[in-house]
């Protein structure tokens, strides 16, 4: 079972990357479970149709705190694709982190990756890993293959860094470091500051992901750009990140090199 956790600065385009990659896989017969993890709970939205509503884990719990099945919480998608909201407590109100984690507690009471049913599993995740609610997927052995999504924009690039710290802790849980994804700002920016900054962690960059307006446009549908628009350019470039990832063997994988502090700003400015 492939296991995918997407992290990355927040607002940097990680459900754009994680749907479209559940979405294509779930398009070519793979049995798909989606976990967003966001108090947000906006991420397996563009995997619905637009009469489906989703219930949070957390929300279950509270309505149920003696939950025995996912009947409250799973919904069952497009193309097949099986979704699961954490949820999150009120804005200025409690811990996300803390849900996060919770929900993944409760999918491991349940047994929910134990039974044979998927094939992969996509996590997205919130932030840059400050927190250890949102490295519950590391922390907990969930997730074994990382993407991190970033641009080229100093802090992304440096929350960027802070989550390669956290796979190099957790590494021993069989977490690696698959890649990096280029979500770009701006179709002029420095592809070579990604490419140097991707050999400094000891990892490659997977993909370039063009600023385009289809992905703007398939959101305002409720759907993720492979579903949208399949034979855009922008869809084949999720297309040839899902075979990379598919072909990635963990085991080969070397531990990613973060930068300390000091060496990471001195690479921003060099």
């Amino acid at each position: 079972m492939e296991r995918i956790a997407i992290y990355g600065k927040g607002g940097i385009g990680k459900s754009v990357v994680a749907t479209s990659l559940s979405a294509h896989f779930a398009s070519h017969g793979k049995r798909v479970l989606h976990i967003g993890c966001d108090p947000k709970h906006d991420s397996a939205i563009r995997l619905m149709d637009a009469d489906q509503s989703m219930t949070t884990v957390l929300d279950a719990l509270v309505a149920n705190p003696n939950l025995s099945s996912t009947e409250a919480f799973l919904r069952i998608g497009r193309h097949g694709v099986h979704c699961c909201e954490a949820g999150g407590p009120a804005p200025g109100v409690g811990c996300g982190g803390r849900g996060v984690a919770r929900t993944l507690e409760l999918l491991d009471e349940l047994e929910v990756m134990e039974q044979g049913d998927y094939d992969t599993v996509v996590f997205d995740v919130l932030g840059d890993v400050v927190c250890g609610g949102f490295a519950a997927p590391l922390r907990q052995g969930f997730a074994q293959k990382v993407l991190i999504v970033l641009s080229e924009e100093p802090m992304a690039l440096f929350a960027a860094n802070n989550i390669s710290k956290a796979i190099h802790t957790y590494h021993e849980n069989g977490v690696v470091l698959a890649g990096l994804v280029a979500n770009l700002r701006t179709p002029s920016a420095d592809r070579g500051l990604i490419e140097r900054f991707a050999q400094r962690l000891g990892t490659s960059n997977l993909a370039f992901i063009p600023r385009d307006p289809l992905i703007i446009a398939a959101e305002r549908e409720r759907k993720t750009i492979v579903e949208y628009a399949p034979a855009s350019p922008t869809a084949l470039v999720f297309a040839e990140l899902a075979e990379k990832i598919q072909k990635i063997v963990p085991e080969t994988v070397p531990l990613p090199t973060p930068l300390d502090d000091d060496a990471f700003f001195e690479f921003i400015r060099g």
